[in-house]
């Protein structure tokens, strides 16, 4: 926080984290990620976009259900499901397609999805988005 001429509080960090994406794939790890991302929107403001990427619409009610019940009146929240065909797309190029398409300061997500392999520390769709994408990302373990 710092004081500018007015004597009001003034917070930097609302400004780096006005827009924020947050995919989610129904993970302990992309809940996380969402509770980061609405104590930012209830301290700062910040608004959330949660998306859910699947080959499919079959978990898109499961996981939204989720994302309402996380959220519970403390945070306004879009939710967005998009599908994709795993033959010529990925998670990580849909959700980087996402980020290229709307506004976003900052991407809050798991550092690990669904994947069966604790040994991992960051999952390849977090390392894919972390290196490409041109916003700040932020990987929650």
């Amino acid at each position: 926080m710092s004081e500018q001429g007015s004597g009001e509080p003034s917070y930097t960090v609302s400004f780096w984290l006005k827009e924020l994406l947050v995919p989610v794939d129904g993970s302990g790890s992309s809940m996380k990620a969402l509770d980061l991302a609405i104590d930012f929107a209830m301290r700062y403001g910040s608004r959330i976009t949660v998306l859910f990427v699947c080959p499919d619409a079959s978990r898109v009610e499961s996981v939204r259900k989720q994302v309402e019940e996380k959220a519970s009146g403390r945070a306004e929240i879009t939710f967005k499901a998009v599908s994709y065909d795993p033959s010529t797309s990925s998670v990580a190029n849909e959700i980087l397609k996402a980020i290229a398409e709307g506004s976003y300061d900052a991407v809050i997500m798991g550092a690990r999805g669904t994947s069966i392999n604790g040994d991992i520390n960051v999952g390849s769709v977090a390392m894919a988005v972390a290196a490409h994408a041109p916003v700040t990302v932020i990987l929650v373990r």
